[in-house]
């Protein structure tokens, strides 16, 4: 899979993913949006465990066509649905509907924003999960209308699961 060749971008770790997976179970017939989504590979693994569709949201120049070139590499064009900007103008534009199953959200650790994230909570469906990758040594803050359900630490990296009110 081709990944940016940028150090703007952090790929989540092949082991970090495979268990925020392992969490989350069952994904199939799944609607998942990849915030911050880097090489896509978080969004490619969806779609490999059952996902319908998957919406990748990355602004980076490397990122967007590493995302472009593991697009055409799998075939999965009809799939997955890339947007070039930035998870904050991307938000401005969507309608304040639930229509995610699971969001994972993955931003550099320096531009977690509490609020960005509510934000793509209120587009989880009832029953759906937010998950956002942080540094470990990072305490997330409760989140208006998502409980906490649980955080697991991998390393330098943790992922703190969440679901709608």
């Amino acid at each position: 899979m081709a990944s940016p060749k940028s150090t703007a971008t952090r790929p989540m770790a092949d082991k970090v993913r495979a268990a925020l997976f392992n969490v989350v179970g069952d994904i199939s017939g799944m609607i998942v949006l990849d915030a911050y989504a880097g090489s896509g590979a978080v969004g490619f693994e969806a779609l490999s465990r059952g996902a319908d569709r998957t919406v990748g949201i990355e602004f980076g120049r490397a990122a967007t066509q590493a995302i472009k070139t593991n697009t055409e590499k799998l075939n999965v064009g009809n799939e997955y649905k890339l947007s070039n900007t930035t998870v904050e103008a991307w938000l401005k534009h969507q309608p304040p509907a639930p229509i995610f199953d699971l969001i994972v959200a993955d931003p550099p650790y320096d531009r977690l924003q509490p609020a960005v994230v509510e934000k793509l909570g209120s587009l989880l469906k009832p029953g759906g999960i937010l998950v956002v990758s942080h540094s470990s040594r990072l305490e997330l803050p409760q989140l208006a209308r998502l409980i906490h359900i649980d955080t697991k630490m991998y390393g330098d990296t943790a992922l703190s699961f969440y679901k709608p009110t």
